[in-house]
């Protein structure tokens, strides 16, 4: 991992972010209810970091992206990027970061134009950002194309005739063509072959390290998230629960969630059962969550307690960091 913690501001600050959406009452169809998709959320990411964000299906991980990007709206909070509050955005502000980010999405088929080739797909960013002049704009095709592993002849080609690990380099290429200081991978491998997922990997490794770009790599394989990140958030229901350096959470983790999930990743020995201490059934719904902590239910370590009284706020270890009632950081 090449990313040192530093006095330096953080590129991104999130702080005590919520996203809100409004859906219909169930049995009483004119009642709006609040599903809180987000619910507190603070995290920063510095330049050449790479931040894993994991957790299961539900638990805000994908709209806590597209809403550090603003590609969704916010209810609350700060989303702070080279300084300035994204969450109150100018016109001019939005245009700043769209300029400096980019995101790489799950389906790499759905994500690319099936009418334009490669070609045009990439060259469509160069020109929207104005990245070069029109004259070089298939010289800069091709330069990105190689930068992502692709022969430049594939620039003619459109996506139904493509892999889906070539799908998704063309993503990245994409991404790249506007020189971006913050990606968000969002699930982008995850659709794509064992052996793809590594080609992925390794490339989204080879990039930071080249070109020092930020990453936020939201996952539900914690293998992966611990091969490529630096640091890593685990998120349940919409809250952060823990997060701190990859290497000391999977090693210790403060928070019975996390411990769960980590039990979870399969061994390369095919010979060793799996943990007998998996986690039971499924998150409660978000719109009807349990009194107390919401991983009680599902927590084997849990105490009377837990069903009643909130969990805390993430409370400090060194860099670890952890919301749960049962963990006493000294």
């Amino acid at each position: 991992m090449n990313a040192t913690k530093t006095n330096r501001k953080p590129l991104l600050d999130i702080e005590d972010l919520s996203v809100e959406f409004k859906v219909a009452g169930g049995l009483v169809p004119w009642k709006r209810r609040v599903l809180r998709a987000v619910n507190g959320v603070t995290l920063s990411v510095h330049a050449g970091e790479t931040l894993g964000i994991v957790g299961e299906s539900g638990s805000g991980k994908s709209t806590l992206g597209r809403a550090v990007l603003r590609l969704g709206e916010l209810t609350a909070g700060k989303v702070l990027f080279e300084g300035t509050d994204m969450a109150k955005a100018t016109p001019s502000d939005l245009a700043r970061l769209r300029r400096a980010t980019a995101m790489i999405f799950q389906d790499p088929y759905n994500a690319l134009n099936p009418r334009l080739t490669v070609g045009e797909a990439i060259g469509e960013v160069l020109r929207v950002h104005r990245k070069v002049p029109a004259g070089d704009v298939k010289a800069r095709v091709s330069e990105l194309l190689q930068m992502v592993g692709l022969a430049p002849e594939l620039a003619a080609r459109k996506p139904s005739g493509l892999s889906g690990g070539q799908c998704q380099r063309i993503g990245i290429a994409r991404a790249l063509a506007v020189e971006p200081r913050l990606i968000i991978a969002d699930e982008c491998v995850a659709a794509l072959d064992v052996s793809v997922q590594g080609q992925i990997i390794n490339l989204l490794i080879e990039l930071r390290e080249r070109m020092g770009v930020a990453l936020i790599f939201i996952a539900h394989d914690l293998a992966l998230v611990r091969r490529l990140c630096d640091r890593v958030a685990v998120m349940y229901l919409g809250r952060v629960v823990e997060e701190g350096p990859t290497a000391e959470v999977f090693a210790a983790p403060r928070h019975p969630y996390t411990a769960s999930l980590l039990r979870a990743i399969p061994e390369i020995d095919p010979d060793r059962p799996l943990s007998s201490e998996l986690l039971p059934g499924d998150p409660p719904s978000p719109l009807n969550l349990p009194r107390g902590c919401a991983f009680h239910p599902r927590c084997a370590l849990a105490e009377a307690r837990c069903a009643e009284d909130p969990p805390p706020p993430l409370r400090r270890r060194g860099d670890h960091l952890s919301a749960c009632l049962l963990d006493n950081p000294t």
